[in-house]
């Protein structure tokens, strides 16, 4: 081979290697960039996102890296965070996960954790889907400018004489303060083993209150209606008065009649006793009678008269009748034999009693 030859291939061999080398460290550019590769993109909504969250940061589950951030964009008052899961991951990862966007440190660069519930069963997280932060970690900004708004609150001059009687009080009592220190201790040392039935009570008082809520409308009508019941007696006072007056007299002359005839009442309700008896233990026919006699009352009303003013009747004069005596013809009642309507209030022929006949005068 000749060295013309030999110079052009090694030329050749030069170029080559060195575009080995580009392609190698542009493939491994690109594998770093994840170009190759084809993540599931899912939303995460927060309100805020902090300070040190860009594009690449990892995306944890269970101390894991599943993916990186892809996006941080601003939506109106809140922020999209658009995080590219592998694909490989999302059977493992459930539908209800909440994120919450953590830091390594308190200057460090933030990370998005996602967190499982203890009892889930909603099935896998799908692409495209959209979950919410739980929470942000407090970052040292955020502290700072909490701290700023307070201290650019408080007057200084004010603070300071404040200090100053504060040391100049407490000046010389430390024995004192660890006195109260120590009873303190004690109190609530006494005070912890109380803490369950504090507890319990604390609990019934918040059930009463639940009632009491429950019940104040029913408790408000009835004032307002108490109310209007003493207006009314503050109305009427005077005819209240009058009437408690007359109640006392009529109340007074009733003890007297009371007192007078006490006896005498007393044997004439013992009297009536064995009548009241018999007349609840009868006391059934009283309907049926009374039906009886309006059956009676619409056949007789043409015999005696009707609506008109008349009165029409057969009478006769009986003499062969045996005359009324005591006790023979005294009413009687069968024993053993309790109330009983027969028949009424309307009677069959075969029940209707036929009177006796004499010879008419």
């Amino acid at each position: 081979m000749s060295r013309v030859d030999s110079s052009r291939t090694l030329r050749i061999a030069g170029v080559g290697l060195i575009l080995v080398v580009v392609a190698a460290f542009g493939v491994t550019g690109a594998l770093y960039a994840r170009a190759f590769s084809n993540p599931a993109e899912i939303t995460l909504e927060t309100s805020r996102a902090g300070l040190v969250m860009d594009p690449g940061g990892k995306v944890k589950m269970r101390g894991v890296e599943i993916g990186r951030i892809g996006e941080v964009r601003t939506v109106g008052d809140s922020v999209e965070i658009v995080l590219e899961i592998d694909r490989d991951e999302l059977d493992g990862i459930p539908a209800d996960v909440v994120a919450e966007i953590r830091a390594t440190t308190i200057f460090g660069a933030k990370y998005v954790e996602l967190v499982p519930p203890a009892v889930t069963g909603a099935g896998s997280l799908a692409d495209g889907a959209v979950i919410r932060a739980s929470g942000v970690t407090t970052e040292i900004n955020t502290v700072f400018d909490g701290l700023d708004r307070v201290l650019s609150g408080i007057d200084i001059a004010k603070l300071n004489g404040t200090l100053t009687v504060l040391a100049t009080t407490l000046s010389g009592r430390g024995d004192d303060i660890a006195a109260i220190a120590q009873k303190a201790d004690a109190y609530l040392t006494k005070l912890e083993p109380l803490l369950p039935q504090l507890r319990k009570d604390l609990h019934q008082v918040a059930r009463f209150a639940r009632l009491a809520v429950e019940v104040s409308p029913a408790l408000l009508a009835i004032l307002r209606n108490a109310t209007v019941t003493a207006g009314t007696i503050a109305d009427e006072e005077q005819a209240l008065d009058r009437l408690l007056v007359d109640l006392s007299l009529l109340g007074g002359r009733a003890s007297e009649l009371l007192g007078e005839n006490g006896d005498a009442l007393a044997t004439l309700l013992d009297s009536a006793r064995p009548t009241a008896a018999t007349l609840r233990a009868y006391s059934s026919e009283l309907p049926c009678f009374l039906k009886g006699l309006d059956e009676t009352r619409k056949i007789m009303a043409d015999v005696i008269g009707g609506t008109d003013a008349s009165l029409r009747a057969l009478v006769s004069v009986r003499s062969e009748l045996s005359h009324y005596t005591v006790p023979k013809d005294l009413p009687g009642l069968p024993e053993d034999r309790g109330p009983d309507c027969h028949g009424l209030p309307r009677l069959k022929n075969s029940q209707v009693p036929i009177p006796e006949r004499g010879t008419a005068q």
